[in-house]
């Protein structure tokens, strides 16, 4: 029976051994500090390539970005939809004075459709153009109001009536007369936007 391994034998383990050897340096010496470092640099070309060709892209479209921003911005100084003045005070006074004409152009008389209060406040929230709104009190008839609502929802600049309240007085006595009459008490919202842009984060 032989116990010492065949010449073979130990051949054959030294090559093994001198391959794990070998396989050990590249992994720690060759792969992990030259190799792998390759493949990282790369891989950060393949990135930088791929964001220069989309700057180029941006820089090649950037005649027609410019453009389309220049038609927004003529758009939205021609656009009917916002108020036309420039700061809040003055859009509130003029969101006041347009009121009381649409109501003036529907009433009957002073008495029969009038405006009792008017209060402006700013918007708490925060929204893309700056909110102009108007705290309105009517007294005025369902006849009258009716219409003059309609032609302020629907005419320009654009303005929205939120938070509509209506009740029915009595007793309201006529001036110069003797006749009480009835009315309704109306409340609401009335408000348009500025131009220039609100808090809103974009």
């Amino acid at each position: 029976m032989q116990l010492l391994p065949s010449a073979e034998h130990g051949r054959f383990l030294a090559v093994v051994l001198l391959l794990i050897a070998l396989l050990a340096v590249y992994l720690l010496g060759v792969h992990w500090w030259f190799t792998s470092r390759q493949l990282d640099i790369s891989a950060e070309m393949g990135e930088l390539r791929e964001q220069e060709l989309k700057f180029r892209q941006t820089s090649a479209a950037r005649g027609t970005i410019e453009k389309r921003l220049a038609d927004v911005r003529v758009f939205e100084t021609s656009n009917p939809a916002f108020l036309p003045e420039a700061d809040f005070d003055a859009a509130a006074a003029g969101l006041t004075q347009r009121l009381k004409q649409v109501i003036a152009s529907h009433a009957r008389n002073e008495q029969s459709c009038q405006t009792i209060m008017t209060t402006y406040t700013r918007s708490p929230e925060k929204e893309l153009y700056e909110r102009v709104t108007l705290k309105v009190r009517l007294r005025c008839n369902l006849e009258e109001f009716a219409p003059a609502l309609h032609e302020l929802e629907g005419g320009s600049p654009l303005v929205f009536i939120d938070d509509l309240q209506i009740w029915k007085q009595s007793g309201y006595r006529q001036p110069g007369t003797n006749q009480v009459t009835s009315y309704l008490d109306i409340r609401f919202d009335l408000y348009g936007y500025l131009r220039r842009p609100g808090g809103m984060e974009p």
